[in-house]
C-alpha cells in the first residue's frame, strides 16, 4: 500500500509509527476481571531508555457490556506534562473487549497517539495507513530496481547468433539504445547482457564493442557463452548498486534537463523508502502489571 502509482497519499502516516493501546493486552486471558489496573511503558529497543509512560484502571461491571470504563493518565515523554483521559469499553463474559473512539464512537480493538498527541484515536481518526512489511518492501523494491534486467534475460534467444547476416542492421532501436547510453559504463554482468541483447537485435561484433565500449574480441567471446555465462544473483546485485548511486546534474540550466534530473532523483527516494520518515528511534511496548515489576 501506498506504493508508486497506487494513488495513495505517500504523506499519511503509517501505524508502525504511532504509538498503540492494545486491548487485547489489557483485558484478554481474564485479566479484565482480575487485573483493572496496570502501566503501560513505551521503551527504546537500543538502551532501555522510557519515551513514554501510560497508566489505567478499569471500572465497571464486566456483566454490563457498555458500562465498562478505562480511565487513563498519558505522559508523551515519559514524564513532565500528563494528558487525562477516559474510553468507553464494551465486553461480555468470555469475548473480546473493545474501545469506542472517544472522536467517531467506532469500536475498535487497537487505538493509536500519533507523535505528539496527547490522546488515542481509532486509526481512521488519526488518518494512519498501514503498510507492507519491511520484507515486502525489500522484495518489492527488488523487483523494481532488477526486474527490467531479468526480465531482458528471460527475453533473450536459446542460441545468440554467430553467423553475420545478409546484412547488419545499421543502429539498434532508438528506445534500446537510450536505455544503453544511460547505463554506461557497464559491469561485467550487464555488460554480457547487454552484448546479447543487441546482438539478438542483428548488430555486429564491431558494433556491439562500440556502443558497449568495450573490444571486439571481448563482444564476440561474450556472444559465444551465451545467456548460461551471465550470474543471475550477481546481475541482480550489479542493478542493486546502480540503483544507490545519484544521477549526474544537468551542465547546464535546461529546464527539461533539470526536470528529468529531479524526477530521477524523486523516483530514488521512492526505491530507497525515503519518503517515510521515522519518528526516530524503534520502541517497543511493555505492559507491567500489578505485582509485575518492571524490567530495569
Amino acid at each position: 500500500m501506498g506504493g508508486p502509482g497506487s494513488g495513495r497519499r505517500r504523506t499519511w502516516r503509517g501505524v508502525d509509527e504511532c504509538r498503540a493501546l492494545d486491548l487485547g493486552e489489557l483485558c484478554d486471558g481474564g485479566r479484565l476481571r482480575a487485573q483493572p489496573r496496570g502501566v503501560v511503558l513505551w521503551r527504546a529497543r537500543d538502551g532501555g531508555a522510557l519515551r513514554a509512560r501510560l497508566t489505567y484502571a478499569i471500572t465497571g461491571q464486566e456483566s454490563a457490556a457498555d458500562d465498562l470504563l478505562l480511565a487513563y493518565r498519558y505522559w508523551p515523554e515519559g514524564g513532565g506534562l500528563c494528558h487525562e483521559n477516559e474510553l468507553g469499553l464494551t465486553a461480555l463474559p468470555g469475548r473480546r473487549t473493545y474501545a469506542w473512539c472517544p472522536v467517531c464512537g467506532v469500536r475498535a480493538r487497537t487505538l493509536f497517539a500519533p507523535p505528539g498527541a496527547g490522546a488515542f484515536r481509532c486509526r481512521e481518526c488519526c488518518g494512519l495507513v498501514y503498510r507492507r512489511s519491511h520484507a515486502a518492501e525489500d522484495r518489492a523494491y527488488v523487483s523494481e530496481v532488477a526486474g527490467p534486467a531479468t526480465r531482458a534475460l528471460w527475453a533473450l534467444p536459446a542460441r545468440a547468433r554467430r553467423r553475420p547476416p545478409r546484412r547488419y542492421v545499421e543502429r539498434p532501436p532508438s528506445e534500446l539504445a537510450c536505455e544503453l547510453e544511460a547505463e554506461l559504463p557497464l559491469r561485467d554482468e550487464e555488460l554480457r547482457l547487454w552484448c546479447l541483447r543487441l546482438r539478438a537485435c542483428g548488430l555486429s561484433y564491431r558494433q556491439i564493442a562500440a556502443l558497449t565500449e568495450t573490444s571486439k574480441s571481448t563482444a564476440a567471446r561474450i556472444c559465444a557463452a551465451g545467456a548460461g555465462a551471465i550470474d543471475r544473483q550477481a546481475l541482480v546485485k550489479e542493478r542493486l548498486e546502480r540503483a544507490l548511486g545519484l544521477p549526474a546534474p544537468p551542465d547546464d540550466d535546461d529546464p527539461r534537463a533539470l526536470a528529468a534530473y529531479f524526477t530521477e532523483l524523486y523516483r530514488r527516494s521512492l526505491r530507497l523508502g525515503l519518503h517515510r520518515l521515522p519518528r526516530g528511534e524503534l520502541e517497543e511496548r511493555l505492559v507491567i502489571l500489578p505485582g509485575e515489576a518492571a524490567e530495569p
